[in-house]
Parts: structure tokens; C-alpha cells; sequence
């Protein structure tokens, strides 16, 4: 495993999910989160959140059945702004973001 295989699976993991579109794949648990699984020979990765005010969540990719990067999230929208245009600008960001680097791997 190296660095530059590792974040082109990133990329290619947000895009099949989070940013991919593709809710109808996304596992709804029994404690109210959200997972979203994604797959591809030894990678594996696992996103699971809470939506909502506030939200916050918990990504790992897995290589080999092993954790070899976490990231864990949390925030919440401000009083007063528009939470749809936020989110569709957060959403947009973390597209564009991904397809151009990963920070701190």
C-alpha cells in the first residue's frame, strides 16, 4: 500500500458515494445513522454518519481488511443560513476536492 494508491481510492470512494449521488445504495442502520459501503478489490471503505443538527460521522478505508486511514467529522449549521444552500456548497467543495488531493495522508 502507498500514499498515491490510497487517495486515488478516496476519489474514487466519495465519488461512488457521498458525492456520487447514489443514496438508494446507502444502508439506513436500526441506531438512526447512515452507511455507505464501497468496494474495490482489497480496498474497502465504510462512511457512517448522523444527519441531521448536528451531524457528524466516522469514514475509514480499510486495505487488506485493515484500517489504514480514519477520518471522523462533526459540525452543525448556524443559525440563520440557509441550510440547503450550505450543504449544496459543501457538497460541490468536497467533489471538487477530492478530485484534486487528499490532505495529510
Amino acid at each position: 500500500m502507498n500514499k498515491e494508491t490510497l487517495r486515488k481510492f478516496l476519489i474514487e470512494a466519495n465519488k461512488a458515494g457521498y458525492a456520487g449521488g447514489k443514496e438508494r445504495e446507502w444502508i439506513k442502520e436500526s441506531d438512526g445513522s447512515t452507511t455507505i459501503p464501497f468496494q474495490k478489490g482489497e480496498w474497502r471503505s465504510h462512511d457512517n454518519f448522523f444527519g441531521g443538527e448536528p451531524y457528524g460521522g466516522r469514514s475509514v478505508v480499510f486495505y487488506q481488511e485493515k484500517p489504514v486511514w480514519i477520518m471522523v467529522y462533526y459540525g452543525c449549521v448556524t443559525e440563520g443560513i440557509d441550510s440547503r444552500f450550505l450543504y449544496g456548497i459543501l457538497y460541490n467543495v468536497r467533489h471538487r476536492v477530492f478530485n484534486s488531493h487528499v490532505e495529510r495522508v
